[in-house]
């Protein structure tokens, strides 16, 4: 019941995302968001005895408070779940011309390419097996890639077997919002 409770709950914010809900989008502290979600992930961190660093070279970002949170929820609550015990977890905010590109790299098993095009789709597992015993509802990614596509953004990954992954999303500021409308 906890698991189909969890999926309705992914399903309902998915649907509110992809629906024509506005987005209110502020000016917010990288540092502040992360180490709030970061103090709220600590137990799951410390039962793994993983190290979590956080490198903030960009500030601020344009971003709707409670989305922005979803997506650090969804790529750190991954981060830890793939990640060993005594594995490295790090989150970077960097710029990235007019963009504040937020960076999530983990130290687990890493993903083949050949699924790196369909990670980000309703409920697609790398392997469906291991990935149901850890749980989650596989709508995680998507739920992620949807919200920053709602900011305008993009969302891609990098990784390859036996090296990690890194998520990264891609905010447009707001100046750079404003003259692309124009």
């Amino acid at each position: 019941s906890d698991r189909l409770m969890l999926l309705m709950n992914d399903l309902l914010d998915l649907s509110s995302i992809e629906s024509d809900s506005i987005i209110q989008r502020e000016t917010l502290s990288t540092e502040e968001v992360t180490q709030r979600l970061l103090n709220q992930l600590k137990g799951a961190f410390d039962r793994k005895d993983q190290i979590v660093e956080v490198q903030v070279d960009s500030k601020d970002v344009f971003a709707d408070p409670h989305r922005l949170e979803q997506v650090l929820v969804n790529l750190l609550g991954n981060a830890n779940k793939y990640t060993p015990e005594k594995g490295k977890i790090t989150v970077n905010w960097y710029r990235d011309g007019a963009n504040t590109v937020l960076k999530v790299t983990d130290t687990g098993p890493g993903i083949p390419l050949e699924h790196h095009q369909r990670l980000f789709e309703r409920f697609y597992r790398v392997d469906k097996a291991r990935s149901r015993d850890q749980g989650g509802t596989g709508l995680g990614l998507a739920i992620v890639k949807h919200i920053v596509q709602r900011h305008e953004g993009s969302v891609w990954l990098e990784s390859a077997p036996g090296k990690g992954t890194s998520f990264y999303c891609r905010f447009p500021d707001e100046s750079n919002l404003f003259n692309a409308e124009d």
